[in-house]
């Protein structure tokens, strides 16, 4: 419909500048020139028309997204994060300083975004860094979590915050709804 409406219009002008030719004024535009924006116009038109119906269309109820996020604490330097799913290898992300940064600064990694089959699944998302306290020097520690797709899209945040009266810090998942 919008295609039809926007063909018109263009055609419409096209109809009056010509008839301005005829009539001996000039026209701001020569025919050609109305053709080729009238052609540029239509291509924006249908670029906006796949735009619109891809966002009119629901998420994807079988997709799991997993973000990382951590709270400075100077007990725990987070090295990596990996993440199992249903014993299958799924992501594994090494963290930089810059990145480490930027986490403590508030922000969230998108460690991975995966379409999953419907059913029951179980995660298991491992941190490993270097604890200060620790006699080994590094640590790793683990989350597990079952959950069900294809009922909903499934957002979940791996959490690395400050530990209450604790040697190490506090390692979690939270599902967001």
């Amino acid at each position: 419909m919008i295609r039809q409406t926007v063909f018109s219009l263009c055609l419409l002008v096209l109809v009056g500048s010509l008839c301005a030719q005829e009539r001996g004024a000039t026209p701001a535009l020569t025919a050609t020139q109305l053709l080729h924006e009238a052609g540029q116009l239509f291509g924006e038109v249908q670029e906006l028309a796949v735009e619109l119906e891809i966002a009119r269309q629901p998420p994807p109820r079988d997709q799991l997204l997993v973000l990382v996020s951590l709270l400075p604490d100077e007990r725990f330097e987070l090295e990596a994060v990996q993440v199992k799913i249903d014993g299958d290898f799924a992501a594994f992300h090494e963290y930089s300083v810059a990145e480490i940064e930027a986490l403590a600064a508030g922000g969230a990694h998108r460690l991975l975004l995966k379409q999953l089959p419907p059913g029951r699944h179980e995660l298991v998302a491992r941190w490993v860094g270097k604890a200060h306290k620790a006699k080994e020097g590094e640590i790793v520690r683990e989350v597990r979590w079952a959950f069900r797709s294809g009922e909903t899209r499934r957002v979940v945040e791996l959490a690395l915050s400050q530990g209450e009266e604790q040697p190490f810090p506090r390692f979690s998942l939270r599902e967001w709804n």
